[in-house]
């Protein structure tokens, strides 16, 4: 580790996956708080976790599209920034609607520091070997974030200091750090080289959106409301909207135009066994955290 200077940089750069993958645990386990406080049913309670994890899944794409074409400081600062006001306004939220709302929003400004984050370790990092260990570290962050998030979940809800009610108190904490991290990025972080594109596929955007809202709100809502015809209608039509996004980002491939996602990949057999063990390990690991 003869050139690894920079790990106060790069544990800026983590502070991006810590705060989103912490949200995200952390809020498991003070649900029953929150649903108590405010409520709330089932189904919008369980909102306040997918609400974030469908911001988060529907922008992604795009946050490291915007920070190769608007710079990766710049979107990560604005992530950050943003990340920490919707913090605020979940914390402060009346409504499991509000806090609903406010926590898709939070998601979304997630998408859009992460990817900078990591996408800046490359040129942090230009030597191989120290750029392995930054992603070891960096992945080591993420996932002591996710065993952080559990504790401070079951732990800062049945506190109830100073009179504030102990699960806003989940919230609360990014503000201070995501301020730091805020301020820090920009005077410590450098630029790096911009990608301009031709254009942004916007309406695959508009399409993979859709599709995620018309297949987890029925799959929440529908098993409470015992399966009425319209959520049977909406995760039929989730599928529809599949298919038009799979065929407009490969009419669009043919044309050489950006797309969101590369489907000619699906042709991999390698690509689709990988895909199917990122999906049971992933069905394993989060049925264990919820």
């Amino acid at each position: 580790m003869k050139s690894f200077r920079n790990i106060g940089v790069l544990l800026l750069l983590s502070m991006s996956i810590f705060l989103a993958v912490i949200d995200l645990f952390v809020v498991n386990v003070a649900v029953p708080s929150i649903k108590e406080s405010l409520n709330g049913t089932n189904s919008e309670v369980m909102f306040i976790i997918v609400a974030y994890v469908l911001g988060y899944a529907a922008f992604l794409i795009t946050g490291s599209i915007a920070g190769n074409t608007w710079g990766k400081k710049k979107v990560y600062a604005w992530g950050m920034l943003l990340f920490t006001v919707f913090s605020l306004f979940c914390s402060i939220a009346q409504t499991t609607f509000q806090l609903n709302i406010f926590r898709f929003f939070q998601g979304v400004s997630a998408a859009f520091m992460v990817p900078q984050g990591v996408g800046m370790i490359p040129y942090v990092f230009p030597d191989f070997k120290d750029r392995t260990k930054a992603f070891g570290i960096y992945g080591s962050i993420a996932g002591a974030a996710s065993v952080v998030g559990q504790f401070l979940g079951g732990f800062l809800p049945e506190l109830n200091a100073w009179g504030i009610e102990g699960w806003r108190l989940i919230f609360m904490i990014n503000i201070p750090l995501g301020g730091i991290a805020f301020v820090l990025s920009i005077l410590k972080l450098k630029e790096v080289p911009v990608i301009r594109q031709k254009s942004f596929d916007a309406f695959g955007l508009l399409l993979l959106t859709v599709f995620l809202i018309t297949l987890i709100y029925p799959l929440i809502v529908g098993g409470e409301s015992h399966w009425p015809i319209w959520s049977i209608a909406m995760l039929i039509f989730s599928f529809i909207i599949l298919l038009v996004f799979y065929m407009y980002e490969k009419y669009r491939l043919t044309k050489q135009n950006p797309v969101l996602i590369d489907v000619s990949l699906f042709s991999l057999k390698e690509f689709n066994i990988g895909i199917l063990a990122a999906v049971f390990y992933y069905i394993a690991q989060d049925s264990y955290f919820f």
